[in-house]
């Protein structure tokens, strides 16, 4: 019996399972190294234990069965079974798991609508998404899941809006977590070795339900760099890409809370802290912004107003709707004029008298108020002016002396 017969007899014995085509590879490889082996011996002066160990027949074939395992391990250590699928994939959502950070550049487009948010994720409760590219007015959103809450940040007018997670947009670490979940159910299929932007991949496919995901993973660390889904809902194509993906980068704990110096409404309680003294300015700043949206005019309500009959209701609904396309800093000025009035102490008797009031109008008040430590009320009128007047020369409030 030659070599290389031994050597496939013994592998035969092994517990190890792979295909023919295999089989003969590694043969070949372990005969290559152990005739490589016997023709240098006579070069090798000093070791001639290791010559006579190397001459008995049974030493030769234990050598090349160990050759024929370390070639084993060494192809699964470097993220790949024999055929090229299960061994890589294993491994890639080995690191995964491992992975307590990841950062990503995300994409979603549906409908013919594009937004593209720059993720993070500090496992297990955090989440913070910047928009790079939206078409809405969110700019940045961070997740709290142990606390259960959530904010969205508008960095240009630093204001933070607080709520419980239920009912927000963009949930990217659900979304994350239920990719992982994809990646488990075993439906996955090897697509060979591609290259991704110059860089060597291996590249699988998963086909769930209505979703096709493509995971591309570097040949070499097996962490994957780029994931495509593709799901069709009733004719509705949406493609999510995440790409530029990075795995265990440290993230500040600061990261996923709004900076100290955000102004923050809390949602739940209506409730404004800002890190400054609200002041006149605010209120008259917040007010200034309806007229343009609402034909010169001042809005039917602003922290007080004319009772909310049916018909005020409806006037109030029609102009939410034309204010809807206001700016970020324009709702952030109206915010800080509403928690003005807010703030104002016990007893200042605040009343609102804008309504169909036109920008301008220097006669006509707008609102007024009174602290209580003063014997004036401050009253601004339609060209914003502020002045301070008598009780008694106060235009008489129609609800209030029904």
């Amino acid at each position: 019996m030659n070599s290389a017969e031994k050597i496939k007899k013994l592998f035969a014995k092994s517990k190890v399972t792979v295909s023919s085509k295999v089989d003969d590879r590694i043969v070949s490889d372990a005969l290559t190294t152990f005739n490589k082996s016997e023709r240098t011996e006579s070069l090798s002066a000093g070791f001639d234990t290791r010559r006579i160990f190397m001459k008995e027949p049974i030493i030769k074939i234990t050598a090349a069965a160990v050759i024929v395992i370390a070639a084993m391990l060494c192809i699964s250590y470097i993220g790949g079974s024999p055929d090229g699928a299960s061994v890589a994939w294993a491994d890639m959502l080995k690191n995964i798991e491992a992975a307590r950070t990841v950062a990503y550049i995300f994409e979603i487009e549906s409908d013919g609508v594009k937004e593209v948010f720059k993720a993070r994720i500090k496992e297990p409760y955090f989440c913070r998404s910047d928009v790079i590219e939206s078409p809405s007015d969110y700019k940045v959103s961070i997740r709290n899941a142990e606390s259960n809450k959530r904010w969205i940040l508008f960095p240009n007018t630093k204001m933070a809006v607080m709520n419980n997670d239920e009912g927000f947009p963009g949930d990217e670490i659900h979304a994350y977590e239920g990719l992982k979940r994809d990646f488990r159910d075993g439906t996955e299929k090897d697509l060979g070795q591609v290259k991704l932007n110059g860089r060597k991949t291996i590249c699988f496919e998963i086909s769930k339900d209505n979703k096709k995901i493509t995971v591309w993973a570097d040949a070499k660390t097996a962490f994957p760099i780029q994931i495509e889904e593709i799901s069709d809902e009733n004719g509705n194509i949406r493609k999510v890409l995440r790409s530029d993906i990075r795995f265990d980068m440290e993230l500040d704990d600061q990261l996923f809370v709004p900076p100290a110096d955000y102004c923050l409404l809390d949602l739940a309680t209506q409730q404004l802290q800002t890190p400054f003294e609200l002041t006149e300015k605010h209120l008259i700043e917040g007010l200034a912004v309806y007229p343009k949206y609402l034909d010169g005019k001042f809005c039917t309500r602003y922290g007080g107003g004319r009772p909310l009959s049916d018909e005020v209701r409806k006037k109030c609904k029609g102009e939410v709707e034309k204010i809807e396309s206001w700016s970020d800093m324009e709702a952030h000025k109206s915010t800080l004029g509403c928690a003005f009035i807010e703030q104002l102490p016990e007893g200042s008797d605040y009343q609102y008298v804008g309504e169909d009031v036109k920008l301008g109008d220097a006669k006509k008040p707008v609102c007024w108020w009174k602290m209580p430590d003063s014997k004036t009320y401050r009253v601004i009128y339609g060209d914003l002016s502020i002045r301070d007047i008598e009780s008694g020369d106060l235009p008489k409030v129609p609800w209030l002396e029904e």
